[in-house]
């Protein structure tokens, strides 16, 4: 979550936006946040990014959302006189999106008091429309490129920028600029003292954020740190470290500004993002500060500080959701990438903040101790990598999650009470995939990324007991120099650990080790012993050289000796001796020549093995459509067929049981995709196999741009998406219609 949004006078209206969630909108009736996006498909995913937020005084149901996709042409004006419900849209004339650095920054989109609309863009300078966004002119006068907002009070218009234009070396150029004239000149506006700090790779300040009073304009600063993630446009979240920030004032005076006054609560290897003023309170937060985030509170316009919540140690956290819960995070506190902190201009004491889990309210912000509650009912903005329906056992559904790790739902309406964790609770993030034996769900292998802060590192994790509880699988070193420095790398922060397939038997283990979003050939290595040691697996071609491309592995589930590998050009491979040697098949003629080879978010395809059926195969690769391929071990070939028509695309693919009361692992199996057929866009079932296509969607079940889906194997019917942009959801078919 990136911002919040309170109508000036209108206290029904509360918006929040994320970074590739879409909006919004809060139902104060039902306490829960209401999705803007569900209409959204993957065929146009730019509202699914919004970068800003802008509402009217003077028309409450008025809503304007600056959002894109980072191609060219790709960014959009959304306007809505319903509070969301409809739309009408506006191309933008420069680079937008929610998900791109400075996500976490001020609004960048602003109606201004006479109606004119400004736009302070991520890359490309500042722009103007005066016909609602209908056109755009870029401000020619303006001094810099890559803006961070865009602010207004009375004749007094505040731009914050990057300062990259006017970079020198290592040395960034002034941030923050005023306009006193409507817009028609910009003069650099006073910034506090800036010391330099020894090896940060760009020095200076990042004005982030700003808030008025009837007295002054406040502004956040911060500035890259040593070890800084991105540099140049890294300043926020982004950056994942700073050197330093600071909050100062400027008196509001007829005809200009003061100059700055720096009322930096606590000075520190940290920066400040975000700032708001009500009700005679000012509140800030740092970003970026270890071991914990701060907020803090001046009733006094800044001249002092209460720190209100630090950790666990200051304020109060009631968690309501279980994940989110100190003995799911290592014991601490999960509060992190705090880029917003709001007051509520119709009630005081409520404020709410964000962070890179959720929002955060509290009721009583002056009390002695505050607490803070997180509220993210209706919120589903995570990206969700893969999902999984095993055929049995307490685990209903597995969910592979970006930045969070994994879930397994035993109960799908009830939120889930584990994530993937180490015996300290110390989070495993982004798994990539998970696998497990037909006869044996509780055992399972799954790829996981080490958390942030080194409490975990990445690797496979194994549980014997549905995920309740994981061990880490000791990493191979000495097989090879090149994938020993694969091996260190993944043992890091955040590094993608790759693809794993689990024999039928759960006796063999094959892992082709990711470099980052590839699975090359010769990453690929095999254990028989349960994980202890590994060796080398041979890919060969067809003429029996080493594989020089990729290839993503799978396990056949019926015979435990076969796995299948997938090239990163339709080439297809078997193994016969248990991932030991993998051979490169003819493949049919007909078969596309697809990319299988990547995994992550660049991953455009979905492959499943079918359940109680040696051999079978289904496959989805976008423009190629949807496939069934089938393995002879007599003759050991490749069969295939093309189960959507040419010019149908396919998202995702899923296997679920075949009829009400059937036994998925014996019978003919429920297809599910994502897909266009015969032109049109949704969620579609197939009882045989491409032969009649039922849609299970309407106009509003779309849910932005899914990324795998998968059938319940034990109930008809019901299926599973996993979105980039909507959460989790699953769907019962309604059988009367």
């Amino acid at each position: 979550m990136t911002g919040f949004h309170f109508h000036p006078s209108d206290a029904r209206v509360l918006y929040c936006r994320t970074d590739i969630g879409g909006v919004y909108r809060f139902d104060g009736d039902a306490q829960r946040w209401v999705s803007l996006i569900d209409h959204v498909t993957p065929l146009d995913l730019s509202e699914s990014y919004p970068i800003s937020v802008a509402l009217d005084p003077a028309r409450p149901s008025r809503l304007y959302i600056a959002s894109g996709t980072r191609a060219p042409g790709g960014g959009r004006l959304s306007i809505s006189n319903d509070g969301g419900a409809t739309f009408r849209m506006h191309a933008m004339p420069c680079t937008i999106h929610g998900n791109f650095h400075g996500r976490g920054a001020g609004e960048r989109l602003l109606l201004a008091a006479d109606g004119t609309l400004w736009y302070a863009s991520q890359l490309e300078g500042l722009f103007v429309s005066r016909d609602e966004g209908v056109n755009w002119q870029q401000v020619e006068c303006f001094p810099e490129t890559a803006c961070t907002f865009i602010a207004q009070q009375g004749n007094v218009l505040l731009v914050g920028t990057e300062g990259l234009k006017q970079r020198r070396e290592a040395q960034r150029g002034h941030s923050l600029y005023a306009s006193f004239d409507g817009g028609a000149t910009f003069v650099p506006v006073s910034q506090p003292a800036y010391v330099p700090v020894e090896g940060s790779r760009l020095q200076g300040l990042v004005a982030q954020r700003c808030a008025f009073d009837d007295d002054y304009a406040y502004v956040s600063y911060s500035a890259n740190g040593r070890r800084s993630q991105v540099v140049e446009h890294g300043y926020t979240c982004d950056c994942g470290d700073c050197s330093g920030g600071c909050m100062a004032r400027y008196r509001l005076m007829e005809g200009g500004l003061g100059p700055a006054e720096d009322i930096t609560p606590v000075r520190g290897d940290w920066g400040y993002c975000a700032v708001d003023s009500r009700h005679g309170l000012l509140i800030t937060a740092s970003i970026c500060k270890n071991p914990d985030d701060s907020i803090w509170l001046s009733r006094d316009q800044g001249e002092s500080w209460t720190e209100i919540l630090c950790g666990m140690g200051v304020g109060q956290m009631d968690f309501r959701l279980p994940y989110m819960r100190p003995r799911c995070n290592g014991g601490g506190n999960l509060v992190h990438w705090m880029t917003d902190v709001k007051l509520d201009p119709h009630q005081k004491g409520t404020a709410w903040f964000n962070t890179g889990t959720g929002v955060f309210r509290t009721q009583d912000v002056t009390a002695e101790v505050v607490t803070f509650t997180d509220w993210c009912d209706g919120m589903e903005e995570t990206v969700h990598l893969g999902v999984y329906a095993p055929p049995s056992g307490d685990v209903q559904v597995l969910d592979m999650i970006g930045d969070l790790g994994g879930f397994a739902f035993r109960d799908i309406d009830r939120h889930c009470d584990n994530s993937f964790a180490d015996g300290e609770g110390n989070r495993y993030i982004t798994c990539i995939n998970a696998d497990w034996p037909d006869a044996d769900p509780a055992h399972l292998v799954v790829t996981a990324r080490g958390n942030w802060k080194g409490k975990t590192k990445g690797g496979l994790i194994v549980s014997y007991d549905g995920a309740r509880s994981w061990t880490r699988l000791d990493m191979p070193m000495g097989l090879d120099p090149e994938l020993d420095a694969l091996l260190t790398r993944i043992s890091g922060i955040n590094i993608n650990a790759g693809w794993v397939a689990l024999s039928a038997d759960g006796t063999a283990i094959v892992w082709a080790v990711a470099d980052r979003f590839q699975l090359h050939a010769r990453y690929v290595i095999v254990s028989h012993d349960g994980g202890r040691s590994f060796v080398r697996s041979s890919v060969l071609d067809l003429e029996g050289n080493a594989a020089p491309g990729l290839m993503k592995p799978l396990a056949d589930r019926c015979d435990p000796r076969i796995f299948y590998g997938f090239g990163e050009a339709g080439q297809l491979y078997v193994s016969r001796d248990g991932g030991l040697t993998f051979q490169q098949k003819n493949a049919p003629e007909s078969f596309p020549k697809a990319q299988f080879g990547l995994i992550d978010g660049i991953d455009k395809t979905e492959i499943r093995v079918a359940g109680g059926e040696a051999g079978v195969i289904y496959l989805s690769a976008m423009e190629h459509g949807a496939w069934k391929l089938v393995y002879d071990r007599t003759c050991d070939a490749f069969h295939a067929r093309r189960m959507t028509d040419e010019g149908d695309t396919v998202y995702a693919l899923g296997l679920g049981l075949g009829r009400e009361g059937g036994d998925y692992l014996t019978e003919p199996k429920m297809l599910y995709m994502a897909a266009v057929i015969r032109g049109e866009y949704g969620f579609y079932c197939t009882p045989d196999e491409g032969a009649s296509f039922v849609r299970i969607n309407n106009a509003h079940q779309m849910y932005g741009d899914p990324w795998s889906i998968d059938g319940d194997c034990r109930v008809f019917g019901r299926f599973y998406i996993a979105t980039g942009s909507s959460g989790l959801l699953y769907g019962d078919i309604n059988k009367e219609e």
